[in-house]
C-alpha cells in the first residue's frame, strides 16, 4: 500500500510539472536565409512571438503544447513540445525557405491532380486538411482536436495572405499602420465569410473583401485611438 502511494505521489508531481507553462528558447535557421521576422503560435495557450535578426524567439509553452511557424519566404513548420525541450538550453527550428515568391500570385488558374481526377479511383474521397490529417490518431478530447485544427486552418489562411499580399500593399494601398500588419492578418483570419472567400480562388473577390476589412479594421483602429 505504501509503495503504490509513492508511486502516485510520483506521478501526480511529474504531472504537475509537465503540466506547468515555462519559457522556451529557440532559434530558427534556414540554410542561410534570412530568419527575422518570422512568426510562431503557440495554438494552445494562443501565445505569440516573432524573431529577432538572428532568428532567436522565446515563448511560454508547456509539454504537447503546439508551436507553428509561418513566413511569407518560408514553408509551413510545425513543433509539439516534449519534456527534453525544457532540459536544453535553446532549441532548434529548421525551416525551409520558398523559391520564387510573389508580391501577389494568379489564383483563377490552376490544375488540381488528384487520383480521381485522373481516372485511377471512380469514388470522389474525402479532402483532408494538413491540418486534419495531422491530428487522426492523435490522443486528447475531440475539443482539443477540433481546436488545434482551427488554429492551424487560420494560421495556414494567414500564410496565404501573406503570399497574396505584400506587406508593402496593406501598408501603401490598404493604409494598415506598418505596426500592425501582422495583427490585420490575424483579424481576417477571424472573419468566418473571409476564409470561404480565400478558399473560393476568385482574385477579384478575395481584394474586394480584403479591401473592406482594411476599412473596419482601420475604423477599429481610430476609435480606439479616440479613447485613449
Amino acid at each position: 500500500m505504501k509503495s503504490n502511494k509513492i508511486l502516485l505521489l510520483t506521478f501526480l508531481v511529474s504531472y504537475v510539472a509537465l503540466s506547468q507553462e515555462k519559457m522556451i528558447k529557440g532559434r530558427v535557421v534556414a540554410n542561410g536565409n534570412n530568419v527575422e521576422g518570422i512568426n510562431l503560435v503557440n495554438l494552445v495557450n494562443e501565445k505569440s512571438a516573432v524573431t529577432d535578426s538572428n532568428g532567436d524567439f522565446s515563448i511560454l509553452a508547456k509539454v504537447d503544447d503546439l508551436l507553428v511557424f509561418s513566413a511569407v519566404n518560408m514553408h509551413y513548420k510545425r513543433k509539439i513540445i516534449e519534456a527534453d525541450d525544457f532540459q536544453k538550453d535553446i532549441i532548434i527550428i529548421e525551416m525551409e525557405p520558398k523559391i520564387n515568391q510573389l508580391d501577389e500570385v494568379e489564383i483563377t488558374k490552376y490544375v488540381n491532380i488528384t487520383a480521381y481526377n485522373l481516372g485511377i479511383i471512380k469514388f470522389k474521397p474525402k479532402v483532408y486538411t494538413v491540418a486534419e490529417r495531422r491530428m487522426i490518431g492523435r490522443v486528447g478530447s475531440r475539443a482539443e482536436r477540433k481546436a488545434r485544427v482551427e488554429g492551424e486552418k487560420k494560421l495556414m489562411l494567414i500564410e496565404r495572405i501573406g503570399i497574396l499580399y505584400s506587406d508593402e500593399y496593406f501598408i501603401r494601398v490598404l493604409k494598415i499602420d506598418p505596426d500592425y500588419v501582422m495583427a490585420f492578418k490575424y483579424y481576417c483570419s477571424e472573419q468566418p465569410d473571409f476564409m470561404k472567400t480565400v478558399n473560393s480562388r476568385v482574385k477579384d473577390k478575395i481584394k474586394l473583401a480584403i479591401i473592406e476589412l482594411a476599412r473596419k479594421y482601420n475604423e477599429l483602429q481610430n476609435e480606439e485611438i479616440v479613447k485613449e
